[in-house]
C-alpha cells in the first residue's frame, strides 16, 4: 500500500482567505459609490475569490480524508475468498 503524506493544518490558509475576503467585501460599497460599477465589480471579485478558493480547498481536503478512511476500513475488514 502506498504511503500517504500527512495532511497539514488548513487554519492558516483559512484565516488568510477570510481576512482577505473581509477587506475586499467591505470595500465594495465605498468603491462602487464613488467610482462606478467596474471598480465595484473588481472589489467584489477580490472579496469572493478567496472564499471560492477556500471552498475548493475544503472539498479537496474532505475528499482526501474520505479516501484515507476508506483505505483504513479496507485494511480492518477481513477479506472474503
Amino acid at each position: 500500500m502506498a504511503e500517504t503524506k500527512p495532511i497539514k493544518a488548513g487554519w492558516p490558509v483559512a484565516g488568510v482567505c477570510l481576512a482577505h475576503s473581509g477587506f475586499g467585501i467591505a470595500a465594495v460599497p465605498f468603491v462602487g459609490t464613488r467610482y462606478g460599477d467596474w471598480p465595484e465589480a473588481i472589489a467584489l471579485a477580490i472579496g469572493l475569490l478567496p472564499l471560492v478558493y477556500l471552498g475548493i480547498d475544503v472539498c479537496g481536503r474532505t475528499h482526501r480524508r474520505l479516501l484515507y478512511l476508506e483505505e483504513r476500513i479496507a485494511q480492518l475488514e477481513p477479506t472474503k475468498h
